[in-house]
């Protein structure tokens, strides 16, 4: 049974959340599959650009070779534009409503993230802390009584809900045709709480499949 261990990270570098640090945590693990939040499609694109997880990722390739497996799946929108607007429309009335929303919004993105990196993003703190956000998400929207903002954050639940289902499933899907030993799942932190809830589901009629392991920003 292989071992996975979920990594909480974030996309962009901020203080201790960078590739260094990242890199010395794949250093640590030593996973033979690395499985990341990104689309087959947007592979090539990602790394032409970079980022925390593909400048570290790069970089353990020449530590150590491994299977690289993008896990995320999602129809691009026909309305790209239309969608974030209206997304930004909920997001956009919560923060301007809620005084918590912004100082809890600034410490999980800015603040803490620099100071202590993924110790942080793989804190119990840090899922507290997103998870009174979404509280005040619905709070806010359903006290506004707008039902375009009603309907725009449940489909934005949805989008995600769908998303962080199809990438733990996908990573079911490769561990039941390829044998290995250790694994990493690479994840924006913001699905770690969805993320779980979708393990947990699969560990209830395949708990032998995968042995999971969550970084708390210790020595694995």
């Amino acid at each position: 049974m292989p071992e996975i261990t979920l990594v909480c990270s974030a996309h962009r570098e901020n203080g201790l959340c960078n590739a260094e640090e990242l890199l010395e945590i794949l250093r640590v693990i030593e996973p033979e599959v690395i499985f990341e939040e990104l689309r087959p499609s947007e592979f090539d694109l990602y790394y032409r650009q970079g980022g925390v997880e593909a400048h570290a990722i790069t970089r353990y390739r020449e530590y150590k070779l491994f299977q690289h497996v993008p896990v995320d799946r999602y129809e691009t929108p026909k309305d790209p534009l239309g969608e974030r607007r209206e997304f930004d429309l909920v997001f956009d009335r919560v923060i301007q409503t809620s005084q918590e929303y912004r100082e809890l919004s600034q410490n999980n993105d800015n603040d803490r993230v620099q100071q202590y990196g993924f110790k942080h993003l793989n804190s119990v703190a840090y899922a507290t802390m997103s998870a009174r956000m979404s509280e005040i998400e619905d709070e806010t929207i359903n006290r506004a009584g707008d039902q375009r903002l009603i309907r725009g954050l449940e489909r934005w639940r949805h989008l995600i809900h769908e998303r962080e289902r199809e990438m733990v499933g996908n990573i079911y899907e490769y561990c039941r045709k390829n044998v290995f030993d250790t694994g990493v799942f690479l994840v924006g932190a913001a699905h770690k709480t969805g993320i779980v809830k979708q393990i947990e589901k699969y560990a209830s009629t395949e708990a032998e499949l995968i042995g999971w392991k969550f970084y708390d920003g210790q020595s694995p």
